[in-house]
C-alpha cells in the first residue's frame, strides 16, 4: 500500500469509493413558493442520534436545488432498492423535471414519496451547517416506512446489489 502524499481530487474520489454506502432519493418540496416537487440523489447519509432519531446529509452548494434544500422545513429519505437503479439516472440528472412520468404520493407535508423503496423516513429539518462546499442538514425522523427490501449499495464507483457481494 502506497502512502499518497499529494491527495488530488482523483485520488481521495477513488479512496473514498472503496467505502460502500447506500442509495438514497432525498425529496422535497421547491420553496419558490410553486411547491414544486424537487428531488436529488444522495450517499452522503448518516444516523447521528439514535436517542433522538436525527440523520445528517450534504448538499452540494452548486446543485440546482441546493437554495431549497437550505431552506426546506422538511424532506424525505428514500433508501433504494436494489431494482431502483434507474432512480439513480432520473434523480441523478440535472435541469430536467425528475418526477415528469413519475407515479408518486404526497405525505401531509406534501413532500414527494417514492414507491418500492427498501425505506423511507420523513424528516423536519433541525440545523444546517456551512462547510466549504457542501451544506450539511441535520433532520429529525418523524415517520419511518421499513419493507424490509434489499437495499441498493455504492461500492467501487459502482451501484451494487447485497447478492453480489455474499461470498
Amino acid at each position: 500500500m502506497a502512502i499518497e502524499t499529494e491527495i488530488t481530487k482523483d485520488v481521495f474520489r477513488s479512496a473514498m469509493s472503496s467505502w460502500a454506502t447506500g442509495v438514497s432519493v432525498i425529496t422535497g418540496t421547491a420553496t419558490d413558493g410553486s411547491a414544486k416537487p424537487i428531488g436529488i440523489v444522495c450517499n452522503s447519509l448518516a444516523s447521528i442520534s439514535l436517542e433522538e432519531k436525527l440523520i445528517l446529509w450534504s448538499v452540494d452548494k452548486s446543485s440546482s436545488s441546493y437554495a431549497h434544500w437550505v431552506s426546506a422545513k422538511s424532506f424525505n429519505v428514500h433508501f433504494l432498492a436494489e431494482d431502483q437503479k434507474d432512480l439513480v439516472a432520473r434523480f441523478a440528472k440535472k435541469g430536467v423535471d425528475k418526477f415528469e412520468g413519475l407515479e408518486f404520493e404526497t405525505t401531509k407535508l406534501g413532500n414527494p414519496i417514492l414507491t418500492g423503496t427498501s425505506v423511507r423516513l420523513e424528516c423536519a429539518t433541525t440545523q444546517t451547517f456551512d462547510t466549504y462546499d457542501h451544506m450539511l442538514i441535520i433532520g429529525k425522523v418523524q415517520t419511518l416506512e421499513n419493507s424490509g427490501k434489499p437495499p441498493l449499495l455504492f461500492l467501487h464507483s459502482s451501484l451494487r446489489n447485497i447478492s453480489e457481494l455474499k461470498n
